[in-house]
């Protein structure tokens, strides 16, 4: 009999973990697709709105997201985000043309896997456009690998158990699959807030535990594309409002030339502002997708730094400011000297900004296998419970010391990346109203 049991609970473990599985990956796949689904019928909006081409406006790839825009003839019009080369690319938009809406998968060249949408549109002239919107599935593919993993060792040990248990234990085993199977239907991408109940240390609770951990990624994942649209939506408002009223003031009335020339200048450094926002976060893109390029070569670290201290120098006294120079040991290492000179100047930019009266001081020592660089100053500090905060991206901590002095608050992410680059770590010691210290700390070629 017990062989029977084990057999029937076999066949049930398989059933449950296919029905697990298959639920959870129809039901993130069919996020993706309703995603795209809306995002076409955005853009179909903005197109009808269009005179042609050139005068499309409004639109914008979010991150780890693909926009192709295709005349009738399979020419590229117009691209956002990632550009990947589509196979076959003249069929689907003679299809397109014909009327046809269809989703494909594709894998890129760098072995990125993609789920993409096609569909034509028609323009404001009545001239037809065929859009093809997509974005990389990988993290799923991810969370679903690691699903399949943990079912497969959870039926070993749910099978092992069950034959020493006998049929009694694996008919109570079977109850929090159960679960597993109804929690994973309910998930999607607007109810990630639902958990499995984790009422045993067994194989089924460190499945279950292992399950709402994956959950809970996925949450912290989703919350933060959608902070991460809504601080660039945030950082983009400003100017574009500035651009825009000074623009419309412009056109409302005649105005001297010195007026002109004003509000130019204004119009000027406001898009010059937003466009270091989007450098920045083209460069934070690029590291996150491991495809930013590092030129790494033997630098000599006293003579990079000396560099640095006389391109910033002026700014500092241009401030009351004194830079001074505690020690530069002659020491070598291995980096991208231009991408480890911004990560330095970023640095200095925040001590400038925030500090009002006194000093910067600069040194480069060995410490062990490492070269320190140190750069202390003796502004303003930063609130203890703000220090953890500092390098993510947006993160501003004083409000009140922001409003006056104009910051992207991506300066410190990115020094962060750069040094993380470079197999090093970055330290900072603050204390309000005394100042605060960095702390780099970068291999020493051997």
């Amino acid at each position: 009999m017990t062989v029977w049991y084990l057999l029937i609970m076999a066949i049930l473990l398989l059933v449950f973990g296919l029905s697990s599985f298959y639920a959870l990956r129809y039901s993130l796949y069919d996020n993706i697709d309703n995603f795209l689904l809306t995002r076409m019928d955005d853009f179909k909006g903005v197109l009808e709105q269009a005179e042609n081409v050139e005068n499309i406006v409004n639109i914008k790839a979010l991150p780890n997201e693909m926009i192709y825009v295709y005349s009738d003839d399979a020419s590229l019009l117009r691209f956002y985000g990632y550009l990947i080369k589509i196979p076959d690319i003249q069929g689907k938009v003679q299809k397109a043309n014909a009327g046809e809406t269809f989703f494909f998968n594709l894998t890129t060249d760098f072995n990125w896997n993609t789920r993409f949408y096609i569909s034509n549109a028609q323009l404001k002239e009545n001239s037809n456009v065929v859009i093809i919107i997509g974005r990389f599935t990988n993290e799923i593919e991810n969370v679903l690998a690691r699903l399949k993993m943990i079912l497969i060792s959870t039926g070993v040990l749910v099978m092992i158990l069950a034959g020493i248990g006998g049929f009694f234990y694996a008919d109570s085993s079977l109850r929090p699959v159960e679960k597993i199977i109804n929690t994973a239907k309910n998930i999607e991408e607007n109810n990630l807030t639902e958990r499995i109940k984790v009422n045993s240390q067994d194989e089924l609770g460190r499945l279950a535990s292992t399950l709402n951990q994956m959950i809970s990624r996925l949450e912290k994942a989703f919350e933060q594309q959608k902070q991460f649209t809504a601080d660039v939506s945030h950082d983009l408002r400003t100017p574009l409002s500035i651009i825009q009223a000074e623009s419309s003031l412009s056109l409302k009335k005649d105005r001297s030339i010195e007026e002109y020339k004003k509000s130019l200048e204004l119009i000027l450094e406001e898009t010059s502002y937003m466009s270091e926002i989007i450098d920045k976060l083209l460069f934070l893109a690029r590291s996150d997708n491991k495809t930013q390029f590092y030129n790494f070569t033997k630098i000599n670290l006293k003579s990079l730094l000396e560099e640095v201290i006389k391109k910033v120098s002026p700014l500092y006294h241009n401030k009351g400011l004194a830079v001074e120079v505690a020690k530069l040991e002659e020491l070598y290492i291995r980096a991208d000297k231009e991408k480890l000179k911004e990560a330095i100047i970023n640095i200095l930019d925040n001590s400038l900004k925030y500090t009002d009266e006194g000093k910067v001081t600069i040194s480069s020592v060995k410490r062990g296998n490492f070269a320190k660089i140190s750069i202390e100053d003796t502004g303003r500090g930063i609130p203890k419970e703000d220090l953890h905060r500092i390098f993510d991206r947006f993160y501003r901590g004083d409000k009140a010391r922001t409003s006056s002095e104009k910051s992207t608050g991506l300066g410190l992410a990115i020094v962060k990346e750069i040094v993380n680059a470079h197999d090093g770590r970055i330290e900072v010691k603050s204390e309000v109203g005394k100042g605060t210290v960095f702390s780099l700390f970068l291999p020493i070629e051997k």
